[in-house]
């Protein structure tokens, strides 16, 4: 059976049914939704002199903004580079009560709506702050500097750099281990010599992620940045303050140079994947499963300290900005949080919320279905630019996404005439919010999804196929079955991230109150009407509906085992 498929292959004949629908729908849908809104940026900014474009980027301000972003991001990964690490370390090496908790919690940043850690990070680090006060005592200011947006990118990137390690660190072959002890080799030696290195490429691809993720970051870093020009003042914070004073040539020019490195960092994080996958296929230090009993390794003190060093670094990051979150949300007691969270505008908010989070799951769900079998079943010229393509909505700052719509379907774009003429309303409207949330959460489920279908290869389809099995029969029966769990991840993972979307819907929703704002946004506008105790009581039922995706992830991958 297997000569016959491998004769047929050759000749070109795909035996599994399925390829023209999956490249139609996945074309269709990735140019609608994608690359037709960027191709917008591209086309204004063809309508800049080459000598404007030059002033605007080089401007004093706008290399201030640069600046901010690219250093705070920088140094935010690189220590999450070296505290992811340290994490991954102890969540594979060691048992310990508490570690499922402890893996749990390196999701939050993915569930955590960005406005909420945003208010309860500069809540927690500013001078009155629980944290920001005996820094204020000892002359060292936190919220409102570089070092509080430093703080704010270090939480957003947490997750990159643990999920990129772990895996590696779990496959990792620790016969080398053992061979370079009895070499006498010891404990330090063995790690930075044979272990980091084949971590080493895991964990630029975290770094490289947790950096493109901090440039672009604009919902937790607005509210700690404090807008200081030529001090705090980030580079999607400038695009942002651009857009509201109507200069859109120099939102464009702004968001083409982060666009630039975006897709730098993606095509150097790609390429270190790729050797990735290389580097697991074959070679003397190919990796493979431990199947051998766990055991904790190395000195009980350095056990101990590795897991003190991580749970410290969870609790001051992770839990305290959720504990600032639920006390502020009750301080005036369980009559006024009622209040605040059964408000009108909160009601009409979370309703929107809602809408746009099944929208985007729905829509992302039937693409990521499509264009992830269409990439793992079926080869074709041009596949590993498509899949690269895809990649596009993450790896871009969320504001440049709320930029893309309104160049698009706003008065000024070029579809706005014929929008006009026939009545539609996108930008300032929910059409667009929804618009917006499907693009910033395109690829979730087909990343959760690729991976899975690719790593389970093609045989049984093939072998279907040249039984006379139809499409969806193969579909349904074959390939779903191996997926199932993958799906449901990738839902959750897409169901959290639209749920907390802020930067790029803040962009395009015109900020109407009952009308535009979702949840995030009305956290926003409570929070800037100096309203923290309503602020806060509605960030709490964002953190519920955050523990709770926390809590089915968790199901999913205990069901996966």
């Amino acid at each position: 059976m297997e000569q016959i498929i491998k004769v047929k292959n050759k000749k070109g004949v795909k035996v599994i049914p399925g390829f023209g629908i999956s490249m139609g729908v996945t074309l269709s849908m990735l140019g609608c939704l994608v690359l037709l809104p960027l191709a917008s940026i591209f086309f204004s900014a063809g309508e800049l002199d080459f000598r404007e474009f030059i002033e605007i980027v080089t401007s004093r301000q706008v290399v201030s903004g640069y600046g901010v972003s690219l250093s705070c991001a920088f140094f935010a990964a690189l220590v999450n580079g070296v505290l992811g690490l340290a994490l991954a370390w102890v969540l594979v090496r060691y048992d310990f009560q508490g570690k499922r908790l402890m893996d749990g919690l390196i999701e939050l940043p993915f569930a955590l709506p960005t406005a909420v850690a945003g208010i309860s990070l500069t809540h927690l680090y500013s001078d009155q702050g629980w944290i920001g006060r005996l820094f204020a005592e000892a002359g060292v200011k936190i919220a409102y500097t570089r070092t509080g947006i430093t703080i704010a990118m270090i939480f957003v990137g947490i997750p990159f750099v643990v999920r990129s390690v772990q895996p590696v660190l779990e496959k990792l072959d620790r016969q080398y281990e053992e061979a370079a002890a009895m070499l006498g080799a010891g404990q330090i030696y063995t790690f930075f010599h044979v272990i980091l290195p084949e971590l080493f490429p895991a964990l630029l691809a975290g770094f490289g992620l947790a950096f493109a993720r901090g440039i672009g970051e604009y919902g937790s870093v607005v509210f700690i940045a404090g807008n200081i020009p030529y001090k705090t003042q980030i580079a999607p914070l400038l695009i942002m303050t651009k857009l509201e004073q109507y200069k859109y040539a120099d939102a464009i020019a702004i968001a083409l140079v982060l666009l630039a490195l975006s897709f730098l960092l993606m095509l150097l994080i790609n390429s270190i994947q790729l050797h990735m996958q290389k580097f697991s296929q074959g070679g003397i230090h190919s990796l493979r499963k431990v199947t051998e009993p766990h055991r904790d390794e190395g000195s009980r003190f350095v056990k101990y300290l590795l897991i003190a060093i991580c749970a410290v670094f969870l609790f001051v990051m992770l839990v305290l900005p959720l504990t600032v979150v639920i006390a502020n949300a009750f301080r005036d007691g369980w009559k006024v949080y009622r209040e605040n969270v059964l408000d009108e505008y909160t009601i009409k908010a979370f309703r929107l919320t809602l809408l746009a989070t099944v929208s985007a799951v729905a829509v992302n769900t039937v693409f990521g279905l499509f264009a992830s079998y269409l990439l793992s079943k079926f080869y074709f010229r041009g596949r590993q630019v498509l899949a690269t393509l895809i990649d596009i909505p993450f790896s871009i700052s969320p504001v440049i996404a709320g930029l893309i719509f309104i160049l698009t379907f706003g008065n000024m774009g070029w579809m706005g005439d014929f929008l006009k003429a026939h009545g539609i309303k996108i930008v300032f409207a929910t059409p667009g919010v929804i618009l917006a949330t499907i693009f910033v959460t395109f690829s979730f489920v087909f990343r959760e999804l690729f991976p899975v279908m690719n790593a389970q290869g093609k045989d049984e389809e093939e072998a279907a196929g040249l039984m006379g099995a139809k499409g969806f029969t193969i579909f349904w029966r074959i390939t779903f079955p191996h997926i199932k769990w993958a799906l449901i991840y990738g839902i959750i993972l897409c169901a959290a991230r639209s749920m907390g979307e802020f930067g790029a819907v803040s962009v395009i929703s015109g900020h109407l109150r009952g009308k535009t704002n979702t949840l995030p946004l009305h956290v926003e506008i409570l929070y800037n009407e100096f309203n923290t105790t309503a602020a806060f009581a509605v960030s709490s039922v964002l953190v519920i509906m955050a523990v709770l995706i926390l809590i089915a992830r968790n199901l999913v991958e205990w069901k996966q085992k």
